[in-house]
């Protein structure tokens, strides 16, 4: 989603609480900042919404460009049964409005649409408005019935800097439920590989032995169990690979398992649900992989089977995200030594101290995790240019 290039505003609000923002996840960069009474909730179209509480803002340093063309769409969940939009053009009382009838805590897509001179609504992907300008618009406004409060709740907002197409509309409307497995930035897909079931992405992790004193004058035994740390994460994927032929098929199987051949880490990143909550993991593989087959007697399509085990040595980390290209930058206060994965193949170990800042320079620009990997719970300030996708996630 945040590779289409006229995009320059997109608020999945999928953010950690305690921030008090809405990470903007497109190039532009322009958080929004929330205050009176708004809040991210988990009753949401796609992990969390906004809700503005009736009279909560999300202020966004970002104009829709009214004097060119542009697409706005969210979807919205009304708490009344009228919303309308309305265009405000120069001069007294000259202004276009439009209500529409909804249902109620149901979600809706909206999308408005200027192409031109004409200005195009669309509800859950079928023109709903469409009307020529006057002039030039000069402010837009969605409303409910309360005009100058708001109940309701959105989410996926996305501005482009163009006009979409009715097809473009239809495909951000739809949520795939696909899960998509990402090889350092490779679709397994791309490499004829599918997942049909994974085991160990979350969970309970298996504690460390703790210092552990046996009295024998007591019953049982006394653990420490004051700061309890855990062992590394093993992932399992069953997958299955599959190609037009013998040959191919063998191909195929040695272009994917030499992935795993490399010096250091594989970045293992999981899409679930949308982009902005992806599970991201630094791994390697220690164990070898069977693949099961049957030779086909032609050359017709070949498919095999085969269990993929990984090791995620360090387990608990945060999550970043750096969009564009420029210079990420990261203060933090720990006692203890963290390892920083920038998610382009390099790597910062043992950063530690008070107000320890450290930077890293993006020159290609791309949408980068950066993984911040250690004892999370004992890092005492942290202060970022970046998006925090995950406060911690083991």
């Amino acid at each position: 989603m945040t590779t289409d290039k006229d995009l320059i505003l997109y608020l999945p609000f999928d953010d950690p609480e305690g921030y008090g923002k809405a990470y903007d996840y497109s190039k532009s960069r322009v958080d929004g900042i929330l205050s009176g009474g708004a809040f991210l909730t988990k009753d949401a179209k796609v992990g969390k919404a906004l809700d503005l509480n009736g009279t909560g803002l999300c202020d966004v340093a970002k104009d829709i460009p009214l004097g060119s063309d542009f697409t706005l769409c969210f979807f919205y969940k009304p708490v009344v049964d009228q919303i309308g939009w309305l265009l405000n053009f120069s001069g007294i009382n000259n202004y276009l409005d439009k209500w529409v009838s909804v249902i109620p805590g149901q979600w809706i897509f909206f999308a408005f649409v200027k192409s031109g001179s004409t200005f195009t609504a669309y509800k859950d992907g079928v023109e709903a408005h469409k009307v020529t300008l006057p002039g030039t618009i000069l402010g837009f406004s969605f409303n409910d019935t309360n005009i100058g409060t708001c109940a309701g709740s959105f989410d996926e907002m996305m501005l482009f800097g163009a006009a979409k197409t009715q097809t473009d509309l239809l495909k951000l409307q739809s949520t795939s439920s696909d899960v998509e497995y990402y090889l350092d930035g490779t679709n397994f897909k791309q490499l004829g590989v599918f997942v049909s079931a994974s085991k160990g992405l979350f969970g309970l992790l298996e504690r460390k032995e703790a210092l552990t004193v046996d009295y024998d004058n007591y019953h049982g035994i006394v653990v420490d169990k004051s700061k309890p740390r855990f062992k590394e994460r093993t992932i399992t994927l069953d997958c299955f690979i599959e190609a037009s032929g013998k040959t191919a098929f063998v191909q195929w199987c040695q272009i994917f398992m030499q992935q795993f051949q490399k010096s250091g880490n594989q970045r293992l990143r999981i899409d679930y649900d949308g982009i902005a909550k992806p599970l991201v993991y630094e791994v390697y593989c220690p164990s070898a992989s069977d693949v099961e087959k049957n030779w086909s007697f032609d050359n017709d399509l070949m498919v095999g089977t085969f269990q993929l085990k990984l090791v995620e040595c360090e387990p608990v980390k945060r999550v970043l995200r750096f969009v564009g290209s420029g210079t990420a930058s990261i203060t933090v206060t720990s006692s203890k030594l963290l390892n920083i994965y920038w998610g382009d193949g390099t790597h910062t170990y043992d950063v530690s101290g008070t107000s320890k800042t450290v930077t890293h320079n993006y020159s290609t620009p791309g949408e980068y995790d950066i993984v911040i990997s250690g004892v999370i719970e004992d890092i005492t300030a942290f202060d970022t240019n970046c998006i925090v996708v995950w406060d911690k996630l083991q």
